[in-house]
């Protein structure tokens, strides 16, 4: 090896250590990770409604498999059922055994199991619930927030669109709640509920799902709780959930790591952007997250710079015996 390939060597194990030490502890890969699939979001991007979709807006087309049909119809039937009673059925489902004992980040019917046994975080029960919905008949779509500047710290939650109300209600799943207009009981959208924290329209009240945990036996918790992260909202691009784990690609990575999975997901365009919902309180933190991403984007510049060099250089010294000496 010449001094030149050995310098290109070093400089990229440069940089993957380098990233290798940002990711750590996990809430920070999942910053990186959420910088690199950031996009800009407007109030307009968030206002759409079912049947229409934004184009790139990955919508699940796939037909829901067998166990998943199976299991929207032993909790729902067949019967002419309102969307919203039953999302709420769904919802009740999953938090019939919530217990707390960690995370799963596995296929989606070993989710749905482990969940069923009391595993599962937010993003799990986020997750499933989306599976669920789709094999219902029902479109929902998946805001989340942060505590930590878009990093890992924090929670995300789903919207169904009810067809009768035509409109989004908010769902969080996990904490086996959903929101109300204290003064008609009407349900209330993600953004109607954060407008209510913000005292921005009228005084909202959570009520339970159905009697699974609570996550917040009292109302002032799940308020202190939404309000710590009022100004980190986001959107995941996309429901497609059974398209993301039918991809080949992942499935085999998925069999090495979850990191790597994700990354693949990445790569083959099978990972939903995120749309960040923007306001003038948030505009420091967007700034950060997306001078992060130019970072990160000219740092994979560099190094694929470097890789096709070194390609090139290595086959330059196989084709030359006197460089190989």
């Amino acid at each position: 090896m010449t001094f030149t390939e050995a310098a290109d060597v070093a400089v990229l194990g440069g940089l993957l250590a380098l990233v290798a030490w940002r990711a750590r502890p996990i809430t920070e890969a999942v910053r990186l990770r959420n910088a690199v699939l950031l996009q800009r979001g407007r109030a307009e991007d968030f206002t759409w409604t079912p049947p229409s979709f934004p184009p790139d807006f990955k919508v699940e087309r796939l037909a829901p498999p067998p166990e998943f049909r199976d299991i929207v119809t032993s909790l729902v039937g067949e019967g002419d059922r309102g969307d919203w009673e039953n999302a709420l059925t769904l919802a009740t489902h999953l938090t019939e055994h919530v217990e707390d004992r960690g995370p799963i980040q596995a296929d989606l019917l070993t989710t749905y199991r482990a969940i069923r046994n009391g595993y599962g975080y937010c993003a799990d029960f986020v997750r499933i619930f989306l599976a669920l919905a789709h094999s219902c008949g029902l479109i929902a779509r998946q805001w989340a927030f942060s505590f930590d500047g878009f990093g890992g710290h924090g929670h995300t939650v789903v919207e169904v669109f009810d067809r009768q109300r035509k409109k989004w209600l908010l769902i969080d799943v996990l904490n086996n709640f959903h929101a109300i207009d204290v003064a008609t009981g009407e349900p209330l959208s993600a953004l109607e509920y954060r407008d209510a924290l913000l005292g921005k329209r009228p005084p909202a009240a959570t009520q339970a799902n159905g009697p699974g945990r609570l996550g917040f036996p009292y109302d002032h918790k799940a308020v202190d709780y939404y309000q710590r992260g009022i100004n980190q909202w986001y959107m995941w691009w996309g429901n497609a959930v059974f398209s993301y784990d039918a991809n080949p690609l992942v499935r085999w990575s998925a069999a090495v790591s979850n990191k790597l999975a994700h990354l693949a997901a990445i790569v083959v365009g099978v990972q939903p952007r995120i749309r960040i919902y923007e306001t003038a309180e948030n505009a420091a933190e967007v700034r950060r997250i997306f001078a992060l991403r130019r970072i990160l984007f000219a740092g994979g510049a560099v190094a694929i710079v470097l890789a096709l060099v070194l390609v090139f250089q290595l086959m330059t010294s196989a084709g030359d015996p006197m460089a190989a000496r």
